[in-house]
């Protein structure tokens, strides 16, 4: 059997359409190690997805696989099985797209059972079993690269990954590669202009290509390449990431929006900012939805 790249995540992973030209950092990975891509991955799913996909996958995984778990950020929760997309009060206006009776039962949820202390946990117990079955399969090491930091929206509760690895001692655990770094905050963000978040650029619609810029997908697959060689930690510090580009205006530089964006999403942009008088800035739904 042909060794294989498993890359198990959420929106930062999923691969182009079909007849996009274009290759994500994971393709452009797989390639140059030389590996078939097997990829598990859903825009706006929750780590327990992302668990339900490796029961799978560990019952097929081989010595010469190499994985990347890119863990979603624990706060979100598979509230409805054919649903999985629907995870968190900021993927979605959730009553409209499941319903009043469910939307309230997960703001009820959200604003009197959830605690970020708990979602810690039971990411440790996730990634507990994930080294387990690394030893159960005699498998590789895991490289974990977190998607998100550790931030909670509606509590303001913020805590490193780094101490976070060190509190629950996963840092011990000699079948995963911990990355400091993640996604969200050392590319995402690092790509907008001082002051400036993915919603004052996009007005909520991200028209990048997995929320990255495409030069910053072949750095990004280089850092994951160079990783995977050397048996290390997914390390993101690197001089040639396109930094502080993005700024509300952006648009009216059509060539660099044509060369670093996803083309095949600017129209379903501009319907959706239609249908809502033009902005999504700031999810202003569910703000207020929280308040009722």
């Amino acid at each position: 059997m042909t060794a294989r790249l498993i890359i198990v995540g959420d929106s930062f992973c999923v691969a182009p359409g079909a007849k996009d030209t274009f290759r994500n950092w994971c393709q452009q990975a797989a390639q140059q190690l030389n590996l078939t891509l097997w990829m598990a991955a859903g825009c706006g799913v929750s780590q327990d997805w992302q668990w339900d996909q490796l029961h799978t996958i560990f019952e097929e995984i081989t010595p010469e696989d190499r994985m990347i778990m890119v863990p979603t950020h624990c706060e979100r929760q598979w509230f409805v099985a054919e649903r999985p997309e629907f995870t968190h009060v900021n993927t979605a206006n959730l009553p409209e797209e499941l319903g009043e009776s469910v939307a309230t039962a997960i703001r009820h949820y959200c604003t009197h059972l959830q605690r970020p202390e708990l979602d810690l946990q039971h990411q440790a117990h996730r990634l507990g079993w994930l080294h387990a079955q690394v030893d159960r399969t005699h498998s590789h090491p895991v490289w974990v690269l977190p998607a998100f930091s550790l931030h909670w929206i509606l509590t303001g509760l913020t805590t490193s990954t780094e101490d976070y690895w060190q509190q629950y001692k996963l840092n011990q655990l000699h079948n995963l590669i911990l990355s400091t770094h993640n996604l969200f905050d050392h590319i995402q963000q690092r790509e907008m202009q001082t002051g400036e978040t993915t919603n004052t650029v996009f007005q909520g619609v991200d028209v990048r290509y997995n929320h990255i810029l495409r030069h910053n997908h072949e750095i990004l697959a280089h850092c994951v390449v160079r990783a995977i060689q050397s048996g290390t930690a997914i390390d993101l510090q690197d001089p040639r990431w396109m930094t502080h580009k993005l700024h509300p205006r952006i648009w009216e530089d059509t060539q660099f929006c044509q060369q670093q964006m996803d083309t095949h999403q600017f129209q379903r942009r501009l319907d959706i900012l239609k249908r809502f008088d033009g902005t999504l800035i700031d999810k202003r739904w569910y703000k207020d939805w929280f308040k009722s």
